[in-house]
């Protein structure tokens, strides 16, 4: 798999991202995974980013996505 990462990426704007993949013809859990992580917060400070992985079976493809989306 050939991944993707976009930080600093709301939830609306990943799942817009993933649906943009499915209406491009790719098949969830065949031709892409991805996961969204929410940024997390310890009570003083982010200790993570929020962000979202893209993994794609063809090396183009996660080429092709990357380019476009960053």
């Amino acid at each position: 798999m050939h991944k993707v990462v976009i930080r600093n990426i709301s939830a609306t704007q990943a799942i817009e991202h993933k649906n943009q993949l499915i209406s491009a013809g790719l098949v969830i859990d065949k031709d892409f995974i991805w996961e969204y992580t929410q940024a997390k917060y310890d009570g003083y400070t982010y200790t993570s980013t929020q962000q979202t992985t893209f993994e794609f079976q063809d090396p183009a493809l996660a080429t092709f996505y990357q380019l476009k989306w960053t």
